[in-house]
């Protein structure tokens, strides 16, 4: 009796294990292993769970005008030539691109985080940087979008020697010291708050446990192609790059808002020495900037050569996937193929200006 119950026993786990197989071989039709699958259906939600409010922020960004028109036009009350020529105030257009820019940033990623049960204050890092980095990383990182800067000057320089002519069109900003003060917190200090929290919190905080060097590629490549243009595309990738290295070195976002705010600010403070300096002296004084910079930023690696005891390499994170395999998951995700195409598609719209 004994014997059969164990004979009964034995038969009984040998069909539970084939159903859990059967079961598997459904689910896992590419013949993955367990721990591989699994890692690939996180990675496919992860894509989704950034390429949406991605995808979103594109949207937005194409649509606003329409959205603009139907506040002012049907909520306002204003004629439709009134609207425009309001829209047409460069007072007007920083305000509107301080809104926009909270809107597309804010509002799609946290709702995308909230959505899956994501505590954003566990994903982001707030605190205070690691102890004896914030002032090297903010020295090499203010340098490092000086040669940024420059390199892209010289590859727009190259461009337009074969004469290919790509303009993306600025808005003019608005004068006086309030018009200044406007022009810098919606290009300086509003884009750098909410572009971190989006890319380097959110994305990057996300993609990171599937290794640093992954999470800091993937989030650049998908800062610079949400800048809809091949005119700062390639520099938002690159700058990306630093951003999201400063960020896992130092433990802290604002490093990367430092640099990012210090970054544009100078691009606010020499647009507005255009009307005030001649070309000569605008050049002088950037170079004067740029070779400034690019000392800080010597400064700033010897500072860090100092800690021997701190490592600056990524992490490398012991993983069967191999990292061509994550990069392929999450860029062949629909949402991610869709962002991507979009944004492409507008970037060729200012071949046509």
């Amino acid at each position: 009796m004994l014997e059969e119950n164990n004979n009964f026993e034995i038969n009984q786990n040998e069909n539970q294990a084939t159903i859990q197989e059967t079961t598997m071989a459904y689910e896992n039709p590419y013949s993955f292993i367990p721990e591989e699958y699994r890692k690939k259906k996180d990675i496919r939600r992860l894509a989704l769970i950034v390429g949406i409010p991605a995808l979103s922020l594109s949207v937005i960004g194409y649509l606003w005008s329409f959205v603009y028109l139907f506040f002012t036009v049907k909520i306002a009350g204003m004629s439709y030539n009134e609207a425009v020529e309001l829209s047409q105030n460069p007072a007007v257009q920083q305000i509107l691109q301080i809104i926009i820019s909270c809107f597309m940033f804010l509002v799609p990623f946290t709702i995308a985080a909230k959505c899956v049960g994501i505590r954003i204050d566990n994903t982001i890092q707030f605190g205070r940087a690691r102890k004896g980095t914030a002032l090297p990383f903010l020295l090499f990182g203010i340098g490092f979008c000086s040669f940024a800067n420059l390199a892209m000057s010289y590859s727009s320089a190259l461009f337009e020697g074969f004469g290919i002519n790509y303009d993306v069109p600025d808005s003019a900003n608005p004068s006086g010291i309030f018009g200044f003060l406007l022009t810098f917190i919606s290009t300086a200090i509003v884009p750098a708050l909410v572009e971190e929290f989006a890319c380097r919190g959110i994305v990057l905080g996300l993609l990171k446990k599937y290794g640093e060097g992954f999470a800091i590629i993937t989030s650049s490549i998908l800062f610079g192609i949400m800048h809809g243009n091949f005119e700062q595309i390639p520099f938002a990738v690159m700058v990306g790059l630093i951003l999201g290295y400063i960020y896992v070195k130092t433990n802290s976002i604002w490093i990367c808002v430092a640099v990012h705010g210090a970054n544009n600010a100078v691009s606010v403070i020499f647009s507005y020495l255009e009307n005030i300096m001649t070309v000569n002296m605008q050049n002088l004084l950037y170079i004067v900037y740029l070779i400034i910079s690019m000392l800080s930023a010597i400064f700033g690696v010897l500072l860090l050569a100092k800690k021997q005891k701190e490592s600056y390499d990524l992490e490398k994170q012991e993983d069967i996937i191999k990292s061509k395999q994550k990069y392929t998951w999450f860029f062949t995700s629909w949402v991610i193929i869709l962002f991507i195409i979009f944004n492409i598609l507008e970037s060729m719209t200012y071949f046509l200006i």
